[in-house]
C-alpha cells in the first residue's frame, strides 16, 4: 500500500460519516430552537402590550373626566 493509498483515511482529509439519527436529532434541535424563539417573541409582544395598556391607563386615570367650568359671575365693567 504505498503513498496515496487508503483514500485519506487517518490523514485528516477524509470525510466522517455520521449515523442517520444525528440528522434527525439536529432537525429536532432546530425545531425546538425555533419553538423557543417563537415563545420568546410571543412573551416580548405580550409584555409590550401590557406596558402600552398600563401607560394608556395611567394617562387616562391622571387626566380624569373633562369638567365644564361654570361661567364666571363677574359684574360687567360698566357697572363700577
Amino acid at each position: 500500500a504505498g503513498v496515496g493509498g487508503g483514500a485519506g483515511v487517518g490523514r485528516g482529509g477524509g470525510a466522517v460519516t455520521h449515523p442517520a439519527t444525528s440528522r434527525t436529532m439536529q432537525a429536532a434541535a432546530t425545531a425546538r430552537g425555533e419553538r423557543r424563539s417563537r415563545i420568546a417573541m410571543t412573551w416580548i409582544l405580550l409584555e409590550a402590550l401590557v406596558a402600552l395598556l398600563l401607560a394608556v391607563g395611567i394617562v387616562w386615570w391622571t387626566m380624569g373626566p373633562r369638567k365644564n367650568k361654570p361661567p364666571r359671575d363677574d359684574p360687567p365693567a360698566d357697572s363700577r
